[in-house]
């Protein structure tokens, strides 16, 4: 795998990324609420949008390298519509495609020849309990290679990953703002609410 083009453009933008059911969705809508800018995962985005045209997940993942084709060029489409210089917190990016390529038997070669940006961090999410739902169907053993993958490759692009634990929401949410390296918005501290507990839901 080559990377040539990868990484040619430095942005501000911070990843989330894990295998399925990981629990990132939830912390960035946390996140989103709290004043940060935020940037849905484009893949959940997509399948909705097909769910919505009356289309099945069995149809609609009949073709995995296809599906993952076509998702590759949803994430580019919206990937250069955002500001490198702007603090986005991204569920997913272009490299995640690397890995989803490999475990549905796709040279990665085309996701390293289309990607441009250089991301300021990335959190890896530890797994959580496997759920399915109306976009998910994966299995676990598809899941656990895929959070294999998921760390292999974005190590394997030179970045250092942020492990985050599994832990309430509102750990979660304290570990990611203790970690940011970008600027806040004016209202947010980094306190962990004592005694508060928030369900951890699998999104």
């Amino acid at each position: 795998m080559q990377a040539s083009n990868i990484s040619s453009i430095q942005t501000q933008w911070i990843v989330f990324t894990g295998a399925p059911c990981s629990g990132k969705t939830t912390i960035l809508q946390e996140l989103e609420k709290r004043g940060f800018k935020c940037q849905e995962e484009v893949p959940r985005a997509y399948i909705k949008s097909l769910l919505d045209l009356g289309l099945n997940l069995d149809a609609i993942r009949s073709d995995e390298g296809q599906f993952q084709r076509d998702l590759l060029t949803q994430k580019i489409l919206v990937e250069s519509t955002l500001d490198p210089n702007e603090a986005i917190i991204m569920d997913r990016a272009i490299p995640d495609s690397i890995s989803y390529y490999r475990q549905a038997g796709v040279n990665p070669q085309e996701v390293c020849e289309q990607a441009r940006f250089k991301y300021k961090q990335v959190f890896h999410f530890a797994r959580l309990k496997l759920v399915h739902d109306s976009e998910r169907n994966e299995d676990e053993e598809t899941v656990e290679r895929l959070d294999y993958l998921l760390r292999e490759d974005y190590r394997a692009l030179g970045y250092e990953l942020i492990e985050v634990p599994r832990a309430t929401v509102e750990e979660r949410v304290s570990f990611v703002l203790e970690h940011l390296n970008c600027p806040f918005p004016s209202d947010v501290a980094i306190t962990h609410k004592e005694n508060e507990l928030v369900e951890l839901k699998c999104v």
